[in-house]
């Protein structure tokens, strides 16, 4: 193995350097001075002969299209890795001269070979409760659809006492004349409490004995919660649809996994990851109990990526909680500390989806209808005060930020924010991303860049689709159809990241049709030629780096992971194809060969 000691005799102190992980990962990384060792980009360069005593790899690979940050311009021929690291990048003879008897040699035979993608935007912990504990339905669930699957998980001898599950469409009550939702479940229900998230997840649906558990009176009389809205019949009787906080306000009261459930869920999501090439993931919004897992999960080798966890800000249950002090979130980073995780982050939700609940806060007015007969330009969660105050406060603290902000109005707002905390604690800061981010008003485009501001691509909504069309519906047109402006926000060298926000909007967590479709804009499945502001596409070099090198950048940890170079923590994906020569419609259909997380194969076969 390669030790300090050795690098430190061979190279002197002067091209020697530890580094730190990301502040966020407690760990150190030994990285050779590109001054001393150039072998990722000079193919001539010879290894240290000290190789030949005992200093050989743990891994070399060959004879691979090495596409070191995943785009076209960056490729080498194999790589050495040892005690977890890459310790040697370049052409086949560079890397050879790291074999030695015990050393795993990988002939990639021509094949691809990318860094570990980066979700930088996700929902893992429910993801994973989601898969392994729920009643869950198709997006395009017709009625019938969706009260056949609550029936028969209802009439399961072995279900929980709730029934719990997704997803319904953003205009499922739109497209369906139901005229009691909350009766619609009753008849399916078993006796059960149901509840059922949409497809954004912000939005809720229970039936009568979920709302009576929650201690919602189907009363004219019952107050909205703060942040959130109950949807009322023809009388002001609550209907069963929950918005925004109402939703919480419900759930809150569903008895919580147990802790070992709660585990399970982290290591599913784990393997649900890395089966997709997946090595780092942002969780977008953690809890107490969800950071406990995380660290009880990777304790026990059950999380082979890195996480960066965005504590919960604000109450999100029965009662509107106050924002804690900074002390609070520290204290919770300290204690559910862990190899793989890092909790120095929090996330504030600062509106809420542009779909038919029109809860998205926006700079004009929504359209108007039958059923939404009243303008509004939405809603905003978070005093104007109040954000200053803590985006400043956290800023100031090295935090890691991501602001909720789906609407034109909100990204405003929240950039406003980011300016004043500049002028508060200088410009030094860390980047603070805005979630969503799919409408920006054309003024404040150049503000990203100028900002360190990050435009947060997620879920991939940039293609035809059902949620679409709700959004279109909702915001009107032309303003409707001018979402995800990825091309006008790099070209004024915005800081930007893909992500897929799964389980809201996205079935899954494969980050390949996401990046297909950035390059083409279409849906990049079913075969229609139909785009979305297809002047917005961008090149498939653009689109992979949004899901390495930005993303690493973005979620501070570009010197841990995000490309195969010297130094950094050994995860890689190998393919059967080389994305770069393939059609572009292929891209969706790619699924990863192989997975290594820190030098050992994760996923995958041999």
């Amino acid at each position: 193995m390669i030790k300090e000691s050795h690098l430190r005799g061979l190279l002197g102190p002067f091209f020697f350097r530890q580094i730190e992980g990301p502040k966020k990962m407690n760990k150190a990384l030994w990285t050779i001075s590109a001054a001393a060792l150039i072998i990722s980009g000079c193919d001539n360069q010879q290894p240290p002969s000290a190789l030949d005593d005992g200093m050989a790899a743990d891994t070399v690979v060959i004879n691979a299209q090495v596409y070191t940050d995943g785009t076209s311009g960056s490729l080498q021929s194999g790589f050495a890795v040892s005690d977890g690291v890459f310790v040697a990048v370049g052409s086949n003879e560079a890397v050879e001269a790291y074999i030695g008897p015990n050393t795993d040699i990988i002939n990639a035979q021509g094949n691809a070979v990318l860094p570990g993608l980066i979700d930088a935007h996700a929902h893992p912990w429910q993801g994973g409760e989601k898969v392994l504990y729920m009643c869950n339905f198709a997006f395009s669930a017709t009625p019938d659809e969706l009260a056949s699957t609550i029936k028969r998980c209802a009439e399961d001898p072995s279900a929980s006492e709730w029934i719990v599950g997704g997803q319904w469409n953003s205009n499922f009550f739109v497209d369906n004349d139901i005229d009691s939702p909350r009766a619609f479940l009753d008849a399916v229900s078993n006796g059960h409490p149901v509840f059922l998230d949409d497809d954004s997840a912000h939005h809720g649906w229970a039936n009568t004995r979920a709302l009576a558990l929650a201690g919602v009176a189907l009363s004219a009389d019952t107050a909205d919660p703060e942040g959130g809205k109950f949807v009322r019949d023809a009388a002001g009787v609550p209907n069963g649809v929950l918005l925004e906080s109402a939703a919480g306000f419900v759930s809150s009261v569903i008895p919580p996994r147990s802790d070992e459930e709660k585990i399970a869920a982290i290591a599913a999501v784990s393997d649900i990851a890395l089966g997709y090439g997946v090595t780092a993931f942002g969780d977008a919004r953690v809890p107490k109990a969800a950071m406990a897992a995380y660290q009880a999960a990777d304790e026990r080798g059950l999380l082979n990526v890195h996480a960066v966890l965005y504590q919960q800000s604000y109450g999100h249950g029965a009662d509107w909680k106050p924002l804690e002090p900074v002390a609070a979130y520290d204290a919770r980073a300290a204690q559910f500390n862990s190899p793989n995780t890092y909790g120095k982050a929090i996330k504030f939700f600062l509106d809420g989806v542009p779909t038919a609940s029109r809860s998205a806060m926006m700079l004009a007015d929504y359209t108007t209808d039958e059923k939404h007969p009243e303008p509004t330009k939405g809603m905003q969660m978070i005093a104007t005060d109040d954000l200053f105050n803590a985006v400043a406060a956290f800023d100031r603290d090295g935090y890691l930020i991501k602001i909720h902000t789906a609407g034109d109005g909100s990204v405003k707002l929240a950039l406003d924010a980011i300016e004043h905390t500049r002028r508060e604690n200088g410009s030094a800061g860390l980047p603070i991303s805005l979630a969503h981010a799919g409408y920006v008003d054309e003024s404040d485009i150049p503000r990203f860049a100028a900002l360190n501001a990050v435009a947060d691509f997620t879920p991939y909504l940039w293609y035809p689709r059902p949620i679409i069309d709700s959004v279109i519906q909702s915001v009107g047109e032309p303003r409707g159809s001018r979402y995800w402006p990825t091309k006008d926000l790099l070209a004024a060298g915005a800081p930007i990241n893909g992500g897929s926000d799964w389980p809201a909007a996205a079935a899954d967590m494969n980050p390949w049709p996401a990046i297909e479709s950035l390059v083409t804009r279409r849906h990049p499945t079913n075969g229609s030629d139909e785009t979305f502001w297809l002047e917005q596409a961008v090149s498939l070099d653009t689109a992979m780096s949004m899901w390495t090198t930005r993303s690493a950048d973005v979620m501070n940890i570009g010197d841990l992971t995000g490309s195969i170079t010297v130094g950094k923590s050994a995860d890689f994906i190998v393919l059967d194809v080389d994305l770069h020569q393939i059609p572009i419609e292929a891209i969706s259909e790619i699924a990863p060969q192989q997975t290594w997380f820190k030098g050992r194969m994760v996923a995958g076969e041999r």
